[in-house]
């Protein structure tokens, strides 16, 4: 047994060493698990032992990508061909196309992140002139960015820097992740990756303002090449955060609307068997004495049907939408506050 165990794992590790491609495992706290000869060569290290158990984030050019890449593998699931920014054991920057997945215990924790990537260094150019808007588009009423290929603001127009309330200086070679609002941080990445891949893409994304005011953008984006190398990001953005304000309203009148219909229904048939019911119940009470076995059970019946009219009273008295907690993130609507 022993024999066939160990031909087994031989015969998956030259499997391993075998592929074209750099495959690799990581545990969540960001040590390599396990590689192949391909990743080691990437990375410029003579063989897989050096890597077992290196630390991977003094792999990443930027250490907050490897953050934001495990969050949007734990958040989604998993992430195909994003771009991150590397550098190799001798200092040299490069580019990977990495694709990676979640790996769940059999309590459904994340213990692994197994994936594969692909060396992209030679479709990403990053050296030349740094550029600029120039002066027609500076003054549109578009706010306008341009990023190079880490996702830093190169360039902004007029109508860029009112909005957010920073200088130009102030936001050159800023992060845009540093702008977004949390949640939108992973979904930057994707999009980024996305442009690379399709040349253009369209996304909603919130940021924050120095006054710590949140606007929504409309943001298209368009990959610039040159040479058949992508050079930097060009993107045009709409402030749509009216539009989503009012959508809001709209959506919340909807429920109101909803909810007024459906309490009124609601009431409105309950009413008529409560009424005859309490008719019935007043019966029994006003012939029954309190040495009665029945009478306790009566006495509570009565209690709860009166609990019931209460009910019923708000519901028929709702006025406003407002909603509640109450299990595996559902909400109900909350009858106290609505009416």
């Amino acid at each position: 047994m022993k024999g066939v165990i160990g031909n087994s794992t031989r015969w998956h590790i030259d499997f391993m060493n075998s592929l074209p491609i750099a495959v690799y495992r990581t545990t969540i706290e960001g040590k390599i698990v396990i590689c192949n000869r391909a990743y080691a060569r990437i990375f410029g290290f003579d063989n897989i032992g050096e890597l077992i158990g290196y630390p991977v984030i003094n792999l990443y050019r930027n250490k907050k990508d490897r953050g934001i890449l495990v969050n949007t593998i734990m958040q989604r699931g998993r992430v195909t061909d994003l771009p991150v920014a590397f550098v190799k054991r001798d200092g040299n920057p490069i580019w990977c196309a990495v694709t990676a997945r979640a790996v769940l215990d059999d309590d459904g924790i994340v213990v692994h992140l197994d994936g594969m990537m692909r060396d992209i260094t030679d479709e990403i150019e990053e050296k030349g002139e740094t550029p600029r808007l120039d002066g027609a588009v500076r003054d549109g009423d578009d706010i306008i960015f341009i990023f190079d290929m880490h996702g830093n603001i190169l360039d902004v127009n007029a109508a860029g820097t009112e909005l957010l309330g920073y200088a130009t200086d102030d936001l050159r070679h800023r992060s845009m992740t540093e702008l977004l609002i949390p949640r939108h941080r992973e979904l930057f990445m994707l999009f980024f990756s996305d442009i690379l891949k399709f040349g253009s893409e369209q996304i909603v994304l919130s940021l924050v303002d120095k006054d710590c005011q949140v606007h929504h953008l409309d943001c298209n984006a368009l990959l610039v090449k040159k040479e058949n190398r992508a050079q930097h990001i060009k993107g045009i953005a709409k402030d749509i955060t009216g539009q989503m304000k009012q959508q809001k309203a709209r959506a919340n009148n909807e429920k109101l609307q909803g909810v007024l219909e459906m309490a009124g229904g609601v009431a409105h048939r309950l009413n008529q068997p409560l009424t005859i019911v309490n008719n019935l119940l007043n019966e029994v009470i006003s012939g029954i004495r309190p040495n009665d076995e029945n009478y306790e059970k009566i006495m509570t019946v009565h209690s709860q049907i009166t609990k019931m009219n209460e009910i019923t009273q708000k519901i028929g008295n709702v006025r406003k939408y407002a909603a509640m907690d109450y299990v595996a993130g559902v909400k109900i609507v909350d009858i106290d506050k609505t009416s």
